[in-house]
């Protein structure tokens, strides 16, 4: 069964996919990838990690790089290409082999997550929060998103037109975490994107107003492209007190956490 955000229990740490997991034989980001985790968490609802960008055509596709270089068989930037270009391209996975995937356009994945159980961690590259949203709304899945802001701006933008919506604000201090309280966002619907910089005094703070805490592992970068031993994920859960774990191994992580 898939379980929507909100139903999600606090007391249990949930796992994000980041672009889906680093699991080289698929492509990043790619439906094959996502279809591979679903299959592999079946008795639980893995939130996947997408970067959202726009073609030159108004499309929403799913691209983490502002260029289609790195990881398919186009060039170029992504909002400077059409529809019938981007949907002409083949992804490929990080060693360079081309595959036989395309590029998923944001349309594509909010139909492939009504049949799985999968919810989506929305990361928007550019300023279009409110074509994404509507997007959303037009699903009814609402309740299956949380939206990633880096921007005090976006985080606003966000909080004023979709108050239902799950929100993330970056919180490394006790004036980042002022302005996401003062916003108007439904109760139980913040959650804090902490980091190293993160004080354990805010952490704690986070805790006493009941905040949602979230963080990175970035292992691919910062532990040579291999998950984490056992005790490493258990640690970075403990030593920040996490709700939500985003991670480039999500079979690992849960495997780890739930021994």
């Amino acid at each position: 069964m898939v379980l929507p955000f909100y139903a999600l229990p606090q007391s249990s740490v949930k796992i994000a996919g980041h672009r889906g997991g680093y699991y080289f034989q698929y492509p990043e980001s790619s439906i094959s990838l996502f279809e591979f985790i679903a299959k592999r968490f079946t008795r639980d609802t893995i939130i996947v990690e997408i970067d959202l960008r726009k073609s030159k055509d108004g499309t929403l596709y799913l691209m983490h790089d502002e260029t289609l270089d790195r990881t398919t068989t186009g060039t170029g930037k992504v909002n400077e290409r059409t529809n019938d270009y981007l949907n002409s391209l083949w992804l490929k996975t990080k060693s360079g082999k081309i595959t036989t995937q395309k590029i998923p356009s944001f349309e594509d994945i909010l139909t492939v997550i009504k049949n799985h159980n999968l919810n989506l961690m929305l990361d928007i590259k550019e300023p279009i929060h409110q074509e994404v949203l509507d997007q959303v709304k037009r699903h009814h899945l609402e309740n299956r998103v949380l939206v990633l802001t880096f921007r005090p701006e976006y985080t606003q933008l966000v909080a004023e037109h979709h108050p239902a919506i799950l929100l993330s604000a970056l919180i490394e201090s006790d004036t980042d975490l002022n302005f996401f309280n003062q916003l108007p966002v439904q109760p139980g619907k913040r959650i804090a994107y902490i980091n190293a910089k993160t004080p354990a005094a805010l952490i704690a703070r986070l805790r006493e107003e009941k905040i949602l805490i979230m963080a990175d592992v970035s292992e691919d970068l910062r532990n040579a492209g291999k998950p984490l031993s056992d005790e490493g994920y258990r640690q970075k859960v403990l030593e920040q007190n996490l709700d939500l774990l985003i991670c480039d191994f999500p079979i690992e992580a849960r495997r780890a956490l739930n021994k």
